[in-house]
């Protein structure tokens, strides 16, 4: 079947929609129109409930039974179009979804969420009207896997806006003939866009086990929780010269994966929260299975939560930290698990994200923006080898890695119990991304260490003293 998906405000309903509707579905081969009302959106002045919407465009069409109304948009308060046509296709599976639009709305349609999606996924139908030139969005929209069609037939009329305008000033004579007689009666006896309007009163219920006994959650959307580790390792690195000092290699853990999507990519541990776990020891079960690691130190520091993260539906990430000495686990690994050293350097406006190890190396680009309110967030500019959104993920882990180094509860999940101030030194220059200077360093970590009587012999160097935290680690 060939249906057309008309998405709109409809505050009101009126008769130039009706025209629409009833045009397409005569003359233009559709066999259905799904109604669409957006949702409650919040920004939107005088913007009647949806339900009050739905209820006005049942009137206009109940004795049109190709006209049916959905509402998944005010249910959800999305107003979301690739999202609604996702939900509308898997309801029609086989038919053909059509969008349907006026040209000014096609002239914008670059700045839609994941219009291109739309473009390749399903069908445009765009009403065209006077004195709107398409040539060059025309030319712009070549090449998509959908369908665009064009139909010009006279649509013209008053706005809704002006609609509400007389509902307010109590104009109703200058509606005749704009308004069905029945969705003007409805307005008039709810006082729809007046002073006077009151929501139709929520049942009230008295007890916990009368709510429970109403309630239904499948009349809400449900969406995945993830848990997604960025487990970060120093390690030595080996040298010849027993006179040079051994330097400190930073690097993190990635998963190479089996299935679709994004077979053969890479990742950073992650998997579904089940009903019966909480988040750590989700992160924890999720290590052991991907990675065959145990018994390690893992700090939750940020939920992601961009609508478009995950190509599998509405996926919601709690990122957890993780440090490690990767020399200890090597062995243990799973095959498809292994260590990249890491790195990232500056670059004009990007950042350089360089990923290597014995087999495989390769580089990622990424922009970093403070808002005005100093929040951090990271934008993907070029990744070919990192799948979902785990690049933000890694670079955003990193970056609050450096702003809390200063805490001795988290860098010393990374130290032996005794230790050089040189060594210690060299794991913030690794994690840091930059050589300290001894003296400043010295001054910096002062109140957090203290000597011990122990010393190590370190090569042809002279004996280093070793120092512990001033406080026990629970």
């Amino acid at each position: 079947m060939k249906i057309g998906v008309y998405g709109g405000s409809f505050n009101p309903c009126h008769l130039v929609h009706k025209k629409i509707v009833l045009t397409l579905l005569e003359r233009q081969g559709f066999d259905r129109i799904i109604l669409l009302p957006t949702g409650n959106f919040y920004k939107k002045s005088n913007l009647a409930k949806g339900e009050e919407r739905m209820h006005m465009l049942s009137l206009m069409f109940q004795n049109h039974p190709k006209v049916i109304l959905c509402d998944y948009e005010f249910k959800n308060n999305l107003i979301c179009t690739y999202r609604s046509l996702d939900y509308l296709q898997n309801l029609y599976k086989g038919d053909e979804l059509y969008f349907i639009m006026g040209s000014d709305n096609l002239l914008s349609f670059a700045t839609w969420k994941r219009y291109e999606y739309i473009l390749d996924t399903y069908n445009l139908f765009v009403i065209v009207r006077k004195n709107i030139d398409l040539t060059n969005v025309l030319k712009k929209y070549e090449g998509y896997k959908g369908k665009l069609e064009l139909v010009d037939f006279d649509v013209e009329g008053i706005s809704s806006s002006y609609i509400r305008e007389c509902i307010y000033e109590n104009k109703f004579s200058l509606l005749e003939g704009h308004l069905d007689p029945m969705v003007l009666d409805y307005i008039q006896q709810r006082n729809l866009y007046t002073d006077k309007y009151q929501e139709f009163q929520k049942l009230v219920y008295t007890s916990d086990e009368e709510f429970m006994k109403n309630y239904d959650s499948n009349a809400y959307e449900k969406m995945s929780i993830t848990t997604d580790i960025s487990l970060f390792s120093i390690s030595d690195i080996a040298t010849n010269n027993y006179r040079k000092k051994k330097g400190k290699s930073f690097s993190i853990l990635l998963v190479q994966r089996e299935s679709a999507p994004f077979m053969h990519k890479f990742c950073i541990p992650g998997g579904f929260l089940s009903l019966d776990e909480k988040l750590l020891d989700s992160a924890k079960r999720v290590l052991f299975t991907e990675a065959n690691i145990e018994e390690v130190y893992l700090n939750q520091f940020h939920t992601f939560s961009d609508i478009e993260r995950d190509v599998r539906g509405r996926v919601l990430s709690v990122g957890f930290i993780g440090l490690i000495d990767k020399d200890k686990i090597l062995s243990k690994l799973k095959p498809q698990a292994s260590f990249f050293d890491l790195k990232i350097r500056e670059e004009e406006n990007e950042s350089i994200v360089e990923f290597k190890n014995e087999v495989h190396s390769f580089i990622c680009r990424v922009k970093k923006r403070i808002d005005e309110f100093g929040i951090v967030s990271f934008e993907e500019i070029e990744n070919e080898y990192i799948a979902f959104d785990h690049l933000k993920i890694i670079v955003t882990a990193l970056d609050y890695l450096q702003n809390h180094i200063k805490e001795q509860d988290v860098i010393r999940h990374l130290m032996p119990q005794l230790f050089t101030l040189k060594e210690l030194q060299l794991v913030y220059e690794a994690i840091l991304g930059k050589k300290l200077i001894d003296s400043v360093f010295r001054r910096a970590i002062s109140d957090k260490v203290i000597p011990t009587d122990k010393f190590k012999k370190d090569g042809g160097h002279r004996p280093s003293r070793l120092y512990r935290w001033t406080t026990i680690l629970d």
